[in-house]
C-alpha cells in the first residue's frame, strides 16, 4: 500500500547582508517543525545570498533561488507565482522584510491558504498571521535555545558578550566597543572584565573590530560565526550581553542572559519595548543615538546580582523558544497536515 502523499509547503524567506538573516533562521525552524508534522517543505531564498542556500541545504531542504527583486521591487512576484503553479503547492509561509500589496494579491490567487510571519502590524495580510514581535511566544528558535536550564548568576559581572546578529552592516559592533571603553577603564564599573565579541556569518568589518581590540583596556575574544550549540555555550559563560533587538535578543532571553538591547530599526524598538515592559531586557536608545554614558548607566543598573538573577528567571519564563512548534501546530490544524 502506497504511503499518503505529503503536503507541499513553500517557505519563502528573505536573507541578505542588510536585513533578513533572522528571517532565514526563523523560516528554517518553522520548516523543520512542519517537516516533523508530515509536510514537504521547499525553501525559496534570494539568489544573491549564497550563504542562505548553504544553510537551508545543510538542514536537508530542497532550495529554489530567485532574485530578490522578484518580490522586493513592489511588483507582482511573477517567478514565485510560476513556481507555486509548477509544483502545485497549496500552501505558503512567508517571512519577509516587508510584504507588498502586489505580493499579497498574487499569492492569494495561487495558494489555497498562506501565512505571514512578521514583526509589523501592517504586514499581517496573510490568511494566517504570526506577529512574533507582539507575541514572542511564537518566536522560532533552534533546539539549543529550548528547555535551557536555569542559569547560575555570579556575584559580579566578569564577562560581557557583544553580538549584533548575522550581519551588522552598520558595524555597530565596533562603535559599541568604543563606547564601552569608559566603563572598562580603571574607575569604570566593568574594570577587569573580559569582553567576547561574536561576529555573524555575514559580518564584513572584522578588521575594524580587530583594530579596536588590539588597543583595548581589556581582553577581547573575537569569535564566530557560531552554531546554535556554540552560542549557547558562549552565553553560559557570560554575565550580561549588549545586543540588537532581533532574533539574538530572543535567543539570549531563552538562555537567561540579562541584556542591554540596542534597536537598529523601528520595528526592533517596538519589539524591545514589549520585552522591556515584561522586565526581561534593558532597552537602549536607537543605535544612532546610543552614547557611552547610556551604556555605562545600563551596566550599573545590571551590576547587582539580585537584579541579574531576577531578569534571567523572568526572561526564561517568558521566552521558551518553542514558537516554531506552536506555528506548525496551528498551520497543521488549519491546513489538515498530518
Amino acid at each position: 500500500m502506497n504511503a499518503p502523499e505529503r503536503t507541499k509547503v513553500i517557505i519563502h524567506a528573505d536573507a541578505g547582508p542588510l536585513e533578513g538573516w533572522g528571517h532565514l533562521r526563523e523560516s528554517l525552524e518553522i520548516a523543520k517543525a512542519l517537516r516533523t508534522r508530515g509536510a514537504d517543505c521547499l525553501l525559496v531564498v534570494p539568489s544573491g545570498s549564497p550563504q542562505a542556500s548553504v544553510e537551508a541545504e545543510a538542514e536537508g531542504f530542497d532550495v529554489v533561488k530567485i532574485p530578490a527583486k522578484d518580490w522586493q521591487s513592489g511588483g507582482p512576484p511573477d517567478t514565485l507565482q510560476r513556481l507555486i503553479e509548477a509544483i502545485d503547492a497549496s500552501f505558503l509561509v512567508c517571512d519577509l522584510v516587508r510584504v507588498g500589496a502586489r505580493y499579497t494579491d498574487s499569492i492569494g490567487s495561487v495558494c489555497s491558504s498562506w501565512a505571514v510571519v512578521t514583526e509589523l502590524v501592517e504586514d499581517e495580510v496573510g490568511a494566517i498571521n504570526f506577529n512574533i514581535g507582539q507575541s514572542p511566544e511564537y518566536m522560532p528558535l533552534d533546539d539549543a535555545y529550548q528547555n535551557a536550564g536555569r542559569r547560575a548568576t555570579r556575584p559580579s559581572i566578569q564577562r560581557v558578550l557583544i553580538s549584533y546578529g548575522g550581519s551588522d552592516p552598520r558595524n555597530i559592533t565596533t562603535a559599541t566597543l568604543e563606547m564601552l571603553r569608559p566603563a572598562i577603564g580603571p574607575s569604570g564599573p566593568l574594570h577587569g572584565v573580559e569582553i567576547v565579541v561574536i561576529l555573524g556569518p555575514l559580518f564584513e568589518h572584522t578588521d575594524a573590530v580587530q583594530t579596536v581590540a588590539a588597543s583595548y583596556p581589556a581582553t577581547v575574544d573575537i569569535v564566530g560565526p557560531l552554531t546554535a550549540a556554540e552560542m549557547a555555550l558562549t552565553v553560559a559563560g557570560s554575565d550580561i550581553a549588549i545586543t540588537t533587538a532581533g532574533g539574538t535578543m530572543y535567543e539570549f532571553c531563552a538562555l537567561g542572559l540579562p541584556s542591554l538591547v540596542v534597536p537598529i530599526a523601528e520595528k526592533h524598538d517596538t519589539n524591545a519595548r514589549v520585552l522591556e515592559k515584561r522586565g526581561i531586557v534593558v532597552r537602549a536608545n536607537m543605535h544612532d543615538q546610543l552614547t557611552a554614558e547610556e551604556i555605562k548607566d545600563a551596566v550599573v543598573r545590571l551590576a547587582p546580582e539580585q537584579t541579574r538573577a531576577a531578569m534571567s528567571a523572568a526572561a526564561q519564563q517568558e521566552i521558551d523558544g518553542k514558537g516554531a512548534a506552536r506555528i506548525a501546530s496551528r498551520l497543521c490544524d488549519e491546513w489538515g497536515i498530518g
